[in-house]
């Protein structure tokens, strides 16, 4: 590893690479690739939205404050700070394709269960005073709270 700092211009390279490689990894993994298939979003989002979220996707991929996340009556808006985008692009993924299991989770930090996509059922594990912002945001568009 020595001669990796005695040429700096290897190391960006590597470093670079090993970003890019981590970034679209976890797009892989936490099922964002697998929605931005079909809820891809490309235009400016207007709806109400917040930065610095945080949210677990399938369990185990953490997202820890680099979530903006947004709702209106179209659907849950979730885009990934710029720094980690790589392979998760912005998703506005309709109210009609997303599942809320009703009730909290968690001892100490409350948290609410979605699933997204009604083919993916990618689980999205938010906390409770988010869920409640995009509850108002969304409206009477909010979904009916279902058993998985």
């Amino acid at each position: 590893m020595e001669w990796m700092v005695d040429h700096p211009p290897f190391f960006i390279v590597f470093f670079a690479a090993t970003w890019v490689l981590s970034a679209y990894a976890i797009s892989l993994v936490s099922g964002w690739n697998r929605l931005s298939r079909r809820f891809r979003y490309r235009g400016p989002y207007y709806g109400e939205k917040w930065s610095f979220q945080s949210a677990r996707m399938r369990s185990f991929v953490g997202f820890g404050n680099a979530l903006t996340m947004g709702a209106d009556e179209s659907g849950l808006y979730m885009e990934v700070f710029p720094l980690f985008r790589i392979g998760c692009p912005p998703l506005l993924i309709p109210w009609s394709e997303i599942s809320i299991i009703p009730g909290e989770r968690g001892l100490i930090f409350k948290k609410r269960l979605l699933f997204l996509g009604r083919q993916e059922a990618i689980s999205l594990s938010i906390s409770s005073s988010l869920t409640e912002k995009l509850k108002e945001a969304a409206g009477n568009a909010w979904p009916v709270e279902t058993f998985a």
